[in-house]
């Protein structure tokens, strides 16, 4: 007694990795300091206390923290808004 083939299913696994967001760099008020925030699609932005200054800067995610920058790195970073 032959058995009737079943249709092989075709299951389409999505393998999702959390990748975390990537991150930008944008400077700060004091030269070679830079300021290291997650790109978030869409968000309203965060308010962060300047180290160096009185000023609160808005940038486009959550900060993740300082780096200290060359000069090279200094120039292709955008600039944080006041």
């Amino acid at each position: 007694m032959k058995r009737a083939a079943k249709p092989a299913a075709k299951v389409a696994v999505k393998v999702s990795k959390l990748t975390p967001a990537p991150q930008v760099q944008y400077r700060l008020c004091r030269a070679g300091w830079a300021v290291i925030v997650e790109t978030i699609p869409n968000a309203q932005g965060t308010r962060f206390v300047c180290p160096f200054c009185t000023v609160s800067h808005r940038v486009s995610g959550p900060v993740r923290g300082f780096k200290r920058v060359r000069r090279a790195q200094w120039i292709k970073m955008r600039r944080v808004e006041g």
